[in-house]
């Protein structure tokens, strides 16, 4: 069993010192607006040195479990916790997590991989393992090879998260928050190892799961092909009518223009015969 490797955030003194050294020298004469924009940007470089996926990489985080699952996103530079998922067995809560990784526009999912607290493999590992490759069929068959899936130790997510939410509020109830927040931690930590050590999920190898999961692909490719070309039709169509319309105006506006050009010249002849 390969071990997987977990760095921890910096401490508070870490980051003010980092702060300290990453923000120019203070100017007077700079306006509040330029010294928050100084200050954002080295907070934005402090975290992308420490993670350069960060700000880069959206994802989506799941604790996966046999009665609720918690799922996270990374926003920005921070992980957010979206939601925590139950009554929904394998298949749902699969189709549940694509359709959240296209609304939320997220390049990967990270699911949280279980193991004992020597590192061996637990029966919740196995079953996580298991749900993991269901996984990987869903997403391929929606978004295809381009929408990677890892897994990632998070042996001890689930009691940090518990130990974050009881010191920020010690009557929070854990059942309502605490999946979603692990999910966090779980998006939280890879991202601040950069993902290295993270297992990739490859499709199954039994060759009829293979088929009919490429055939899913390639038929939702061809679907998204004939969508985009009656949309870039339409939209040319309505160019062509706007387009027709607006030649239709101008050629009015010049018949207009040579009628009333044609009724001065009548007057003038009128007033010289007169």
């Amino acid at each position: 069993m390969t071990t997987i490797r977990r760095a921890f955030p910096h401490s508070r003194d870490d980051v003010d010192t980092d702060m300290h050294q990453t923000t120019p020298p203070s100017d007077h004469s700079a306006s509040p607006l330029t010294t928050d924009r100084i200050l954002l940007q080295a907070a934005a470089d402090l975290t992308t040195s420490a993670s350069p996926l960060f700000g880069v990489t959206k994802s989506i985080g799941v604790d996966y479990g046999l009665v609720r699952t918690g799922l996270a996103v990374t926003v920005g530079y921070e992980p957010r916790p979206l939601a925590i998922v139950s009554n929904l067995n394998n298949t749902q809560l699969c189709q549940h997590i694509v359709q959240l990784a296209e609304r939320e526009k997220a390049h990967q999912i990270i699911v949280g991989l279980p193991f004992h607290k020597n590192g061996t493999e637990a029966e919740q590992t196995v079953i996580t393992r298991e749900f993991a490759s269901q996984l990987k069929c869903s997403v391929y068959a929606h978004f295809g090879p381009r929408m990677p899936l890892f897994l990632w130790d998070e042996r001890y997510s689930s009691k940090e998260a518990a130990a974050r939410i009881r010191a920020m509020n010690p009557r929070a109830n854990l059942y309502k928050e605490l999946d979603a927040d692990a999910a966090c931690i779980i998006l939280e930590y890879f991202y601040q190892d950069s993902g290295r050590g993270a297992i990739k999920v490859e499709l199954p190898e039994d060759n009829s799961i293979r088929e009919v999961v490429l055939l899913a692909w390639d038929k939702k490719r061809q679907e998204d092909e004939q969508k985009l070309k009656e949309l870039t039709e339409m939209r040319m169509s309505v160019r062509e009518r706007r387009r027709a319309m607006l030649e239709q105006a101008r050629m009015l506006d010049d018949e207009t223009m040579n009628n009333d050009q044609d009724k001065k010249k009548k007057k003038k002849k009128k007033k010289k015969q007169r």
